[in-house]
């Protein structure tokens, strides 16, 4: 089962698109940011140490990835994304034809 988050979230002047999935086969909770469109970057935790766990579950990954998705739209209010995420690198500027 896939589940996730998503919320788009206005912050000064700059509307933030927040994404969040269960990677459950690789056992990965990963949240992307846009910016109209674009991915700006990433976080990504891993929960394969606790699968092995009695108590763990699919509402366990759930309340983890949750947990996640605030965190990154905790920093995007708190003006300290970079600290969360890894930021994407701008692509090149075209290269001109000639």
């Amino acid at each position: 089962m896939i589940f996730g988050f998503n919320t788009d979230l206005k912050h000064a002047d700059t509307v933030y698109h927040v994404q969040s999935e269960a990677r459950a086969q690789n056992h990965l909770l990963q949240t992307q940011v846009f910016i109209k469109g674009r991915c700006i970057g990433k976080c990504t935790s891993s929960f394969a140490e606790q699968v092995s766990a009695p108590d763990f579950s699919e509402e366990k990954m759930h309340e983890l990835l949750r947990e996640q998705h605030r965190r990154v739209l905790d920093a995007i209010k708190a003006d300290k994304l970079a600290e969360v995420i890894q930021l994407t690198p701008p692509a090149p500027p075209p290269v001109p034809a000639g």
